[in-house]
């Protein structure tokens, strides 16, 4: 199956800002790091499907989402089924912002 244009894009902007090939300052990658930062939520998803913990850290270190946006990639572990990732965005959420009363289960 082929992928689409907006798939390929996402490939190739997390490839340029994680593989090393260009220097932080250079243009080809300040475009990669825009168009992640725009498009969070897809590639969190890319990476909790490769259970990609390491490149999820990186991600976060950017402060690019919150809260909100933390709960729907837990979702997404979830529903996926991904479990490394799954228990790596509980422990980041366990650190960030911990747990209220109410969502505890016991």
């Amino acid at each position: 199956m082929e992928k689409s244009a907006g798939e390929r894009k996402l490939k190739e902007a997390l490839s340029v800002f994680f593989d090393g090939e260009y220097e932080k300052n250079t243009e080809t990658y300040k475009k990669a790091e825009k168009y992640l930062q725009l498009r969070i939520r897809s590639a969190m998803e890319v990476l909790i499907e490769k259970e990609d913990t390491e490149k999820m850290d990186i991600l976060e270190q950017q402060g690019w989402f919150g809260a909100g946006e933390l709960e729907t990639f837990l979702k997404i572990a979830r529903e996926k089924e991904k479990k490394v990732s799954l228990m790596w965005l509980l422990h980041l959420k366990n650190n960030k912002y911990g747990y209220r009363k109410e969502n505890l289960i016991f």
